[in-house]
């Protein structure tokens, strides 16, 4: 009997206190370093501006592949990257985990005519984004349309590749958390606490 109660005593032990803090310890070790945006997210958003921009006839496409974790599955971003003539600044609109056929709507569907960006004003008036090997981050595209005629678009006339304001905060918050470097994550949102 006294070897049982030790069993159950050794079984409990071990799955109650010890099995939790091994899974705790892998997850610690593995789980990749984020910046903490939960509280930037709307900083960085309250911080846009909207713009009209002409969509330009040059594009250059880029996919890439990132990880929010050592053990998690590829997650993918659709970019279309671009030089806008007016602001003589480069720009790259970015789509976190985007439909590939929603993505190349875009240039299908928004070639040469004019459209409203969302972009950072600390972004845009900085002289470290814009450049061909840092531009500033597009999150949030719309043709310039009066919304009555945008909401209504079908096959026959376009369609409507406005980006929501869901996949906005979406793809805000993938940028912040995964993206953007540690340094200057907290140079611009640690040290406004």
């Amino acid at each position: 009997m006294n070897k049982q109660i030790s069993q159950a005593i050794g079984w409990a032990v071990g799955v109650l206190i010890i099995f939790p803090l091994i899974i705790y310890g892998v997850n610690y070790l593995f789980k990749k370093k984020d910046n903490n945006s939960k509280n930037a997210i709307p900083v960085y958003i309250d911080n846009c501006v909207e713009l009209r921009i002409l969509f330009p006839e040059q594009l250059d496409f880029r996919d890439i592949q990132y990880k929010t974790s050592l053990l998690s599955p590829q997650e993918s971003i659709y970019k279309i990257f671009f030089r806008e003539k007016s602001m003589r600044k480069y720009l790259e609109i970015t789509f976190f985990n985007y439909p590939d056929d929603k993505g190349l709507a875009f240039p299908t569907s928004l070639r040469g005519k004019r459209i409203i960006i969302t972009i950072n004003k600390d972004e845009l008036n900085s002289n470290n984004y814009g450049t061909s090997n840092n531009p500033i981050p597009v999150f949030r595209v719309r043709e310039d349309l009066p919304d009555s005629i945008s909401k209504a678009r079908g096959s026959d006339d376009g369609w409507n590749v406005d980006v929501t304001e869901n996949q906005f905060k979406y793809n805000v918050e993938q940028y912040l958390t995964y993206i953007m470097p540690k340094e200057e994550f907290k140079k611009r949102f640690e040290s406004v606490k």
